[in-house]
């Protein structure tokens, strides 16, 4: 895995990203659901993702070229360029390879028919671009893919951790 010497730029000052990574981490939020089709699952917690920072095209191509000679304004050219030939390759149903990246493709469904003379295109489905990372581009991401708690949700009450959680709920007992 080649990881560059990167920064990052986060509130006007340069932070090296790569720096150590066990420090980034995926934050989740614990939420208790209900399941009317399932009472074995009932009120069962569930991680949900927390959505983090969205990184703007423009700090995602100044980190990748920080130790390149191609600048950022080049390699936003090129993500554009890309973009503007992407949909008809897809549509003419090529799959597409991004290099290490992996590789986006077409991908839809269908209602069945009896026979095939009853099928016409209307019958197809869903349509959708979909993004299948490499084998190598994957095993990059998970092997620096650490979780953090970032709160609970029970009952539509929003909590800051576990703990905060139990406590509410005992005064709740209480009453």
């Amino acid at each position: 895995m080649y990881i560059p010497a990167c920064c990052d730029v986060h509130r006007g000052t340069d932070k090296d990203i790569f720096s150590n990574a066990s420090v980034y981490m995926a934050k989740y939020r614990l939420c208790k659901k209900k399941n009317r089709l399932n009472a074995d699952k009932d009120g069962l917690w569930y991680a949900e993702p927390v959505a983090g920072r969205q990184m703007r095209t423009r700090t995602v191509c100044r980190l990748a070229t920080k130790n390149l000679t191609l600048s950022e304004g080049e390699l936003e050219l090129g993500l554009n360029a890309l973009a503007d030939y992407l949909p008809v390759l897809l549509a003419q149903g090529s799959g597409v390879q991004l290099g290490r990246l992996g590789t986006l493709r077409l991908e839809f469904g269908s209602e069945g028919v009896r026979e095939p003379e009853e099928f016409t295109a209307r019958c197809i489905r869903r349509p959708r671009v979909v993004f299948q990372p490499s084998k190598e581009f994957a095993g990059d991401v998970l092997r620096q893919l650490r979780f953090e708690l970032d709160g609970l949700t029970a009952e539509g009450v929003a909590f800051a951790s576990v703990e905060s959680y139990r406590k509410w709920k005992e005064m709740k007992n209480v009453e």
